[in-house]
């Protein structure tokens, strides 16, 4: 039985951010982590580059502040990203487990913890080969189901719901969606457009449930760009329900403003679309709509595709879904047992692309990991 004030369980953003803080309050922190190495995905996020936060997120300003006097990172902003200035996110990796290990917390790897139990006193952390690991709290960090290849398992789920927790499906998010029509010709295309997720129920009119705008990427099988993986946490297949991807290529256009317009292309320089977005794509509505101006437009406008689903987990860059944010309080610790908090992607949370998602990560770790001060045992 090995001792101590605070177990985090996982050393990804969140955990690390949280037995940072904690570790720097003079609390005595193991983490433990499933994986040979910990911060496997986040050394993945940002094509490596780490955007770990953004200009229009919460908390962004004292993340910035946090990541300049605590870890000695400078940022930079691109595109309203920021980025550390090295653009590598070993760069972030490298500075948090440094700190841990000056503070003198422990980072275990390759353990896997298979049950948290409590009484009055204390948890009781078990891992699968054995070992038994007492403290005063626990802060759940394992992050969700998204990016399998990483070693994200959604093992927390079951940790949770035994701490008497619920927990909210998860289904993949920031992710391409698939979708049953031959999508070979449209490989490579991108486009700015305006995207709009439909839903039916039991065979009913299709309703918008959201839309995004910006670029749009096709490839043989999937329509992906960050406009239409920002809506894809929200497509929930179940049995009566149906979704469509409705494409607007001229979102600043009124249908009868386009369909003027490629009336007189096609009088005067003998083409519609071809010019006004890429060539492949163009060809494409063009045959499907047999030349006709009026039903270019009307397709140009509403390009339809039915949604099958998404890419998968090991596609998807977050988890939608998990533990309730109602179940935790500001401090994200749990309404359900005392002196036990919950961060980061095992949360029911997943922000836009560029940045949010690692933002929420960080802060509700570095929240926790600031309350979670104990007397120890």
């Amino acid at each position: 039985m090995i001792n101590c004030d605070i177990i985090v369980v996982g050393a990804g953003a969140s955990g690390l951010a949280a037995a940072f803080a904690a570790a720097q309050r003079g609390q005595r922190v193991i983490v433990l982590e499933r994986n040979d190495a910990p911060a496997k995905k986040l050394l993945a996020t940002g094509n490596g580059r780490c955007n770990f936060s953004n200009r229009k997120a919460m908390f962004s300003a004292e993340l910035v502040g946090f990541f300049s006097e605590c870890l000695g990172i400078e940022a930079v902003e691109e595109d309203g990203r920021f980025y550390p200035r090295s653009f590598e996110a070993k760069t972030v990796a490298d500075a948090l487990v440094g700190g841990l290990e000056m503070a003198g917390a422990q980072i275990i790897c390759g353990a896997r913890v298979v049950s948290v139990s409590n009484n009055e006193m204390a948890y009781t952390v078990r891992t699968e080969d054995g070992r038994f690991f007492l403290s005063k709290a626990v802060i759940l960090a394992t992050g969700g189901k998204a990016g399998i290849q990483f070693g994200c398992y959604g093992d927390g789920y079951k940790l949770a719901e035994k701490l008497r927790h619920s927990v909210v499906k998860p289904v993949p998010a920031l992710d391409a969606l698939t979708c049953a029509e031959d999508l070979s010709q449209l490989h490579g295309v991108r486009v700015r457009a305006k995207a709009f997720l439909q839903r039916s129920q039991d065979g009913g009119a299709f309703e918008e449930t959201a839309s995004e705008e910006g670029e749009v990427q096709f490839t043989k099988t999937a329509v992906s760009g960050i406009c239409v993986m920002d809506l894809s946490g929200k497509v929930r297949l179940a049995e009566g329900t149906a979704y469509r991807l409705v494409i607007d290529l001229f979102p600043e256009k009124k249908l009868s403003e386009l369909e003027y317009s490629l009336s007189y292309r096609q009088r005067m320089f003998g083409v519609m679309l071809k010019g006004l977005v890429p060539e492949k794509l163009a060809q494409y509505i063009e045959n499907r709509a047999e030349k006709d101006p009026a039903a270019c437009a009307a397709m140009a406008k509403a390009l339809t595709f039915t949604v099958t689903g998404t890419k998968g987990w090991k596609n998807a860059q977050v988890t939608c879904g998990g533990v309730p944010l109602s179940e935790v309080d500001g401090m994200f610790r749990s309404k359900a047992s005392d002196e036990l908090y919950i961060v980061g992607e095992l949360l029911d949370y997943d922000g836009p692309c560029g940045g949010f998602n690692l933002n929420w990560a960080f802060h509700t770790g570095l929240t926790a990991g600031m309350f979670a001060v104990t007397e120890g045992l």
